[in-house]
Order: structure tokens, then sequence, then C-alpha cells
């Protein structure tokens, strides 16, 4: 629990070739001292674009970045491949689209 990121870090090449990761974000292990912004930053950079995983609900943060997205709280993140799997890539952001014009939702 908690080493995610360093997962992440030593899979790099293997990332390139995966269609979908998803991952835990919270206060344990070395999450303690590392950043979600660091994490999404370089899986965008590798084509990944990443959401906040919800019960039937996704919200970006690939290029949505807020400042409390740091707090570090227990939550799942779910990147795809915007190159290998563009099907899915379409199928996310278009939940997410979803999730945006959900009635009621809060915005912050």
């Amino acid at each position: 629990e908690g080493y995610d990121f360093d997962v992440l870090l030593g899979g790099a090449q293997t990332l390139k070739r995966t269609h979908y990761v998803e991952f835990e974000y919270n206060w344990m292990g070395s999450w303690k001292n590392q950043h979600l912004q660091d994490a999404i930053h370089m899986l965008d950079e590798i084509g990944f674009t990443c959401y906040w995983a919800g019960r039937n609900k996704l919200w970006r943060i690939t290029n949505c970045w807020m400042d409390y997205y740091g707090i570090h709280q227990w939550s799942n993140v779910a990147c795809v491949s915007r190159s290998q799997a563009d099907a899915l890539a379409e199928q996310m952001e278009n939940l997410f689209v979803q999730t945006l014009r959900t009635p009621g939702l809060i915005y912050y």
C-alpha cells in the first residue's frame, strides 16, 4: 500500500505499451513524500489521460489540475493511453463529459 507511484516510475517502459492503468492515491507509503501532480504529469508525457474514478463517473485530472487534488486522501485514479486504446479513451472522455452534465453536481 502506498507505493503505486514507485511502481509506475519503475515500469515507465512497460507503460508505453499499456492501454489502461489504475492506481490508488493516498497518504501511505511513498505517497507521504510524493505528489499526485508529478504522477499525472509523467503519465501525460507518455500519452495517458487520467481521471478520478467514481461510481459510474469520471473526473478528468489531466490538463484540469486543481491544487486541492494534491490533498492526500484515499481515491482511485484511472488512466488510459490516448494512442494504445483510442476507443477506450473516447469512452472515458465521454463519461467525463456526462459526469459534468450531471444535474445537481457541485463544482469547486
